[in-house]
């Protein structure tokens, strides 16, 4: 095997970084076009951070590839092409290297102005580049997308122009990167098992998509005996829930427990850090149920409203413990059917359980342990499997 480039043909460590980040931005481009279509949820969640991830790692492999470019050069250009043609080809390459750093470099600039840390994979906490301010941000979401935009025209370029010199020009310009086709089938193929991720929508039951603008979860901490209020801005839901059929309901709560805002900078940035949430480890907190069960018998009720429990599983800091919450939950239709349930519930957790709050801050007479969390949640039911 020949990793580094000849005169006339590409080497083996080229043909990687080429099929590799080629595979990587065709799906970042597909997804990047129909995510936002997607139902709030714990899903839709997932589906961003695994996009902020791969396109920082698009990002990584761009500057190494661009390292490797300067230390290995391009092979000579194929002696049938025109002038015209090598300085068409010269400009797509260095367009696309271009529009490859600027693209995630903007996306990152886009997550921090919205103030969603990136973390990438879960291993890796990158620096916020610039402050929260929501009129920045969806500047760069715009910028984001105009260059999403012309990634795809100059990929188009660059895969016509290729497909011209094979099929019509029968040069050796494709072929000499052809013998990496087997790379590119084995990411195409050989996926693992875990990567494919789907909401944990049950058979058979009524989905709710969350209205996030209405929902809320929010915690009380005691400090010095004084409470004060907490919220997360970033979390979501998928809910599976029908109050007839409580044995197949299902609902998993994603927090991003870097977004934790209490109205004070300071404190802000110490939840953030290792003592508490930290959050560059373990920047999310999970709660999946296990089972719902009626709390209602012999409570006199509204129309459409309901008292249950839910027994879960929370996780947080990698941390697994059973977490039991009451809530009670209201069901109403519209004149067109459509039905918008509204669940309030509460639960007070032991922070000291899950070591959130160690070192200096386990003295309860600074910080209680006992937290209230308030948990509310709008969501409107979009599919009805019975």
């Amino acid at each position: 095997m020949q990793f580094k480039n000849t005169e006339t043909q590409y080497g083996a460590v080229t043909k990687t970084f080429h099929w590799t980040i080629a595979v990587l931005v065709l799906c970042l481009l597909a997804v990047g076009l129909t995510m936002d279509d997607l139902p709030l949820g714990a899903f839709k969640l997932t589906v961003y951070n695994l996009h902020k991830s791969f396109g920082i790692t698009v990002l990584a492999l761009m500057i190494c590839r661009i390292c490797w470019h300067i230390y290995n050069h391009r092979p000579n250009a194929v002696d049938t092409l025109q002038r015209w043609e090598k300085i068409a080809s010269s400009a797509v390459h260095y367009a696309l290297y271009v529009l490859l750093i600027a693209m995630p470099i903007t996306g990152w600039l886009f997550s921090s102005a919205a103030g969603r840390t990136v973390h990438v994979f879960g291993l890796i906490t990158l620096p916020d580049l610039v402050i929260v301010d929501k009129a920045v941000a969806k500047n760069f979401r715009e910028l984001h997308g105009d260059i999403g935009t012309l990634i795809m025209i100059v990929v188009g370029l660059h895969i016509g122009a290729a497909l011209r010199h094979h099929f019509i020009q029968k040069d050796s310009v494709l072929k000499r990167m052809l013998p990496a086709i087997s790379f590119l089938a084995l990411l195409l193929f050989a996926t693992p098992a875990s990567a494919d991720v789907q909401p944990p929508a049950q058979a058979g039951v009524k989905q709710w998509s969350m209205i996030h603008e209405k929902s809320s979860i929010s915690f009380r901490p005691k400090q010095m005996n004084e409470e004060f209020k907490g919220t997360f801005d970033t979390f979501a839901a998928s809910i599976s829930f029908d109050p007839d059929d409580l044995a197949h309901s299902k609902a998993v709560i994603d927090i991003q427990l870097g977004t934790a805002h209490t109205g004070a900078p300071d404190r802000d940035e110490n939840l953030k850090g290792a003592d508490w949430f930290n959050v560059a480890q373990f920047p999310d907190a999970k709660f999946e149920t296990t089972s719902f069960r009626r709390a209602d018998q012999n409570v006199k009720l509204k129309p459409g409203e309901g008292l249950y429990v839910a027994e879960g599983t929370l996780t947080i800091k990698n941390i697994s413990l059973p977490v039991t919450l009451p809530f009670s939950l209201m069901i109403s239709t519209d004149a067109t059917g459509k039905e918008t349930a509204t669940m309030a519930g509460s639960v007070t957790l032991d922070r000291s359980k899950f070591q959130v709050g160690t070192g200096q801050w386990v003295d309860t007479s600074i910080i209680a342990n006992d937290v209230p969390v308030d948990v509310q949640v709008v969501a409107i039911s979009h599919k009805t499997g019975k």
